[in-house]
């Protein structure tokens, strides 16, 4: 890949470009980049590049003339036709996606504005488009230049070690990156998390994507939003797909549990066809009408919103608390008699009681729900 960066300071970007992995890459040459000074084709005596803008107003604008002719200058040491990129605070907003579009792009030309930017109608001339680092404004373009050139160039082969050295980072999947640590084992009284201990790759690897959506949901939950919404569309067209089911068939999302450790116990249940109904809650304004229909789906999520399985309602009633049966207590999966189901279950009751604004009792009316398993999907 080449890249050539069109700039009245070339040697700032210089200073940047040969310094770490960037130069690494382009001095064992994984990627080519070069910088071209606009001052070099000015026409003026002078060499200035910039005059007063029609209008009036305050500052100088650069001119289309030296643009122009030093990006003409770049285009003929190749072949093909590059991309042209003016870098602008009304551009486009950088993103690792826009990166990853970028890094297949065999030729990219970067060009730099300053003072008040450059005339209009050579950026119109040259088809270029304009690329954003971000909502604010610097004094030119050569800092978001290097960020470009930076951000595309450590995705080609050869620059970082392997796939591995970006694929995990912030951004690239649509996360956030895990927590990581190093030696020693403990500092300030704070422990490495003993998982990271183990040696077992399979069981790091799963903390690290768990801890990648925990951080990606604190600190962005945008983000987080758009993958888990992304990842739970995907699931449920899988199912459909495997199924020969018509994508106007809908879903409702049902999470069993709110702590991480009753959820995954919950999970297995289903996935091992051990848990074939559930229980909620009965409000008041709940009717026979408004309990889940025979053949209703629901995609079950884990603790952290992430689909493990789609069941379908075989039936649904409304029952006592103090009545039910064995039969049912079974088909719940978690406990061998109704004395156990009963005094574990009381507790939970009482307390989603409160939630709803209810008082709770030995006979109060309660949910329960059949269901059958129908999907586990292809990594449950």
């Amino acid at each position: 890949m080449r890249i050539d960066i069109a700039t009245l300071f070339t040697q700032m970007c210089d200073s940047v470009l040969n310094e770490s992995i960037v130069g690494r890459g382009i001095k064992n040459g994984f990627i080519e980049v070069h910088t071209h000074d606009i001052r070099k084709y000015t026409e003026n005596k002078h060499r200035r590049v910039d005059d007063k803008p029609y209008g009036g107003g305050t500052g100088m604008l650069m001119q289309a003339q030296p643009v122009y002719d030093c990006i003409s200058a770049i285009k003929s040491q190749g072949e093909g036709k590059p991309r042209i990129i003016y870098m602008s605070p009304q551009g486009e907003v950088l993103t690792q996606q826009k990166v990853k579009e970028l890094a297949q792009e065999p030729w990219l030309i970067l060009l730099c504005g300053h003072y008040e930017g450059i005339d209009q109608r050579v950026l119109d001339e040259l088809e270029a488009e304009e690329l954003s680092v971000g909502n604010y404004v610097l004094t030119g373009g050569e800092l978001p230049a290097l960020i470009v050139a930076d951000a595309v160039a450590r995705l080609q082969p050869g620059v970082l070690p392997n796939e591995d050295a970006y694929s995990i980072e912030s951004h690239y999947n649509g996360l956030l990156e895990f927590p990581q640590y190093t030696r020693p084992e403990e500092w300030h009284g704070r422990r490495v998390p003993e998982v990271l201990l183990t040696g077992d790759h399979r069981t790091v690897t799963d903390w690290q994507n768990r801890e990648a959506l925990r951080v990606t949901a604190r600190k962005r939950p945008d983000m987080h939003k758009k993958y888990i919404d992304e990842l739970q569309k995907n699931y449920w067209n899988e199912f459909l797909a495997s199924k020969g089911l018509d994508r106007s068939v809908r879903y409702k999302e049902a999470m069993f549990c709110r702590d991480e450790e009753s959820s995954s116990k919950l999970i297995k249940l289903l996935l091992r066809g051990k848990k074939r109904a559930f229980v909620s809650c009965c409000e008041r304004t709940v009717t026979m009408d408004s309990l889940p229909k025979k053949g209703t789906y629901f995609a079950v999520t884990d603790y952290d919103k992430i689909p493990r399985c789609v069941v379908k309602v075989t039936g649904s009633q409304i029952i006592r608390f103090n009545e039910i049966t064995p039969e049912q207590v079974l088909k719940l999966g978690e406990d061998k008699t109704v004395e156990e189901w009963t005094n574990r279950n009381r507790k939970i009751f009482e307390h989603l009681c409160k939630e709803i604004g209810s008082e709770f009792s030995e006979d109060m009316p309660i949910i329960y729900v059949e269901i059958r398993l129908e999907y586990k999907g292809t990594k449950s």
